[in-house]
């Protein structure tokens, strides 16, 4: 792959990924059964038994780590 395919196929990958996160952020009930890492991302516990029983709270911004 030349440079500038690398470069497309990475800003491809952060538009899905952007894309994904934003999906997670709308949905709640998605999100309370996202992987670990996935709710890291939004600050929350990795395992849904350990968020409580008021669930997890979505408003929270995911780092945006580039």
């Amino acid at each position: 792959m030349t440079a500038e395919e690398n470069y497309r196929l990475l800003m491809e990958i952060q538009a899905n990924r952007d894309f994904l996160l934003l999906a997670y952020r709308q949905n709640p009930e998605l999100l309370r059964h996202a992987e670990p890492g996935i709710r890291l991302l939004f600050g929350l516990p990795e395992q849904e038994q350990d968020a409580g029983p008021s669930g997890p709270h979505v408003e929270a911004t995911p780092n945006q780590q580039r």
